[in-house]
């Protein structure tokens, strides 16, 4: 289906039936990352894989995709898709979503769950790297980046084993535009620190991490499991340890029924 969010036109696949789940990709690839997960879940939910602005088949608009435009656009999506309420899962660029989703519209969450998304701010060695990037991409295109995302968010072991993974990552990654990828490290960069609103998340989390994620790392996923236990909520925490950033899609087999087993925990 397409949707219009602030005159942009976007993208989202649906399948399944039940109560609603949404979940969130990472840049540059797009909603199909989720697919082998979310035929585990839709066979019990009504699961919901936009593609977020700037991947696949959304346009990007004008400017920076920021996370409170990605908000924004889940906002409009949930309308459109009449959803008062959604279990929402997100890996990385998706993650970074639920946390303004948290900040804005806490009343359409029932549950979250963060892989490979951390909680803090880019550094300012981050944010240098992220505008070598986008210099890049002016004068040479999107290529080159490409490259460097598939060696440094597919993890070392998924690589090696499943080699073919590869080829199909970087088909993801060339349905966006190198306009879209810019604007999508620009928003990056800006976006903003969420420790602090990890503090107030007051519905179930579940939160899994990557041994060979070197954006997200263990400690910083452990943090946002402790920061939310803290808080006063409880908060599930998982280790992959043979995958990298890209975790719910270098192994499904394990992410799928981790997240089906918390979501039947949530909803009974």
């Amino acid at each position: 289906m397409f949707y219009t969010s602030a005159g942009t036109k976007l993208f989202a696949e649906t399948m399944g039936e039940g109560q609603d789940v949404i979940l969130l990709h990472p840049t540059p690839v797009h909603h199909a990352f989720w697919l082998p997960v979310a035929e585990m879940l839709a066979q019990r939910y009504r699961v919901t894989m936009p593609d977020l602005r700037g991947h696949g088949q959304s346009e990007a608009g004008e400017g920076p995709i920021t996370v409170e435009k990605l908000g924004e656009d889940m906002r409009r999506l949930m309308n459109e898709l009449e959803i008062g309420k959604a279990l929402f899962a997100g890996c990385s660029l998706g993650g970074y979503t639920l946390y303004e989703l948290w900040r804005s519209m806490p009343e359409g969450i029932t549950a979250l769950a963060f892989c490979c998304s951390r909680p803090q701010a880019d550094a300012e060695t981050n944010r240098a790297k992220r505008q070598e990037w986008i210099e890049g991409i002016r004068l040479r295109g999107a290529g080159d980046f490409f490259e460097s995302m598939l060696n440094s968010l597919i993890g070392a072991t998924t690589r090696r084993r499943s080699p073919e993974k590869i080829g199909e990552a970087r088909e993801m990654m060339q349905a966006a535009s190198s306009d879209a990828v810019i604007a999508v490290q620009q928003g990056l960069a800006a976006r903003p620190d969420s420790v602090a609103t990890a503090k107030t998340i007051r519905v179930p989390a579940c939160v899994v991490a990557a041994a060979e994620d070197g954006g997200s790392t263990v400690e910083d996923m452990k943090l946002l499991a402790e920061t939310i236990r803290n808080g006063g909520y409880g908060a599930e925490f998982h280790v992959l340890h043979d995958a990298g950033h890209y975790a719910p899609w270098e192994q499904p087999e394990t992410v799928g029924p981790i997240l089906r087993r918390f979501f039947d925990s949530v909803v009974g």
